[in-house]
């Protein structure tokens, strides 16, 4: 038990709870048990805890790589679907014969 010289207990009357359990054993060893089994099944679900958060981030990779996949195709068909302006050749440019009037530079 505590020394009268140490500190008060945050919860009081557990000292009278304590002098209980030192007088029946049987209830002790209940209270023990009952910790025990709350510690294994705490530990238990921190575990399952871990796991899960692994997976999902794994599975949140994936989306997201699977997003990133289906950007791109969207892109590749977005650039394969529009109209491609014909490619523009500055030497040929320099050589082509000018309009003769507004209407045929707007042809």
């Amino acid at each position: 038990m505590l020394a009268a010289n140490e500190e008060v207990p945050a919860v009081p009357g557990i000292f009278d709870v304590l002098r209980y359990l030192e007088n029946e054993p049987v209830m002790l060893n209940a209270l023990q048990k009952f910790m025990n089994m709350r510690q294994q099944r705490d530990s238990l679900l921190n575990a399952r805890l871990t796991e899960v958060e692994g997976r999902l981030a794994e599975y949140e990779g994936r989306n997201a790589q699977q997003e990133m996949g289906e950007e791109q195709d969207e892109k590749e068909v977005d650039k394969r679907s529009a109209p491609q302006e014909p490619e523009f050749n500055i030497e040929d440019a320099e050589w082509a014969p000018l309009p003769e009037n507004d209407d045929e530079a707007i042809g």
